[in-house]
């Protein structure tokens, strides 16, 4: 018995360890980040190239760029381009008040950075949260240059759900 019991403390402890080791980013360095970004959207495929990953069965890139401590991916569908940064509660400690505020913060960021050249619409769900920026002038659907960010939030019915956060930033290349 006294086996078993030291056997569960060990996986117990293990799997403790292993799960959210880290405290939610404070975003220091948020508003270079962005204007980094910004100025980048037209060579983000020539400036990571070399940093293919040859895997993927989507073209998929690493690069140095980074918000809130998170490397940002590029996925290149051809067509389109994604930045993608993304946080969850399996990498960051929080629940849904912390990941509501981290929320809060980027979005407050995007919205001072982006306000000269995009507007943007927000949409709520019960268990979720999405503000689309998109360039003045044009629709959603006919901005070349677009971010998304997404919230959700765990349900209390579905356990495979997780609190998680994702910043992705669109960019229609001439091609």
């Amino acid at each position: 018995m006294k086996k078993l019991v030291f056997l569960f403390a060990c996986v117990f402890s293990i799997h403790s360890l292993l799960a959210q080791t880290k405290e939610l980013p404070q975003c220091k360095n948020i508003k270079d980040s962005l204007t980094k970004i910004n100025n980048s959207f037209d060579h983000l495929i020539e400036k990571f190239a070399t940093r293919e990953d040859k895997i993927s069965l989507i073209k998929t890139y690493f690069t140095d760029l980074s918000i809130c401590e998170e490397k940002g991916k590029i996925k290149d569908y051809g067509r389109i381009i994604q930045l993608i940064f993304a946080y969850s509660d399996a990498d960051y400690k929080g629940g849904r008040v912390e990941f509501r505020d981290f929320y809060k913060k980027i979005f407050k960021r995007i919205k001072e950075e982006f306000a000269p050249t995009h507007v943007f619409k927000v949409t709520k769900e019960r268990s979720a949260k999405s503000s689309y920026f998109y360039e003045k002038g044009k629709e959603i659907s006919s901005s070349k240059t677009n971010i998304k960010l997404s919230l959700v939030y765990k349900d209390p019915v579905d356990e495979s759900t997780a609190y998680s956060f994702s910043l992705i930033f669109e960019y229609y290349p001439k091609r």
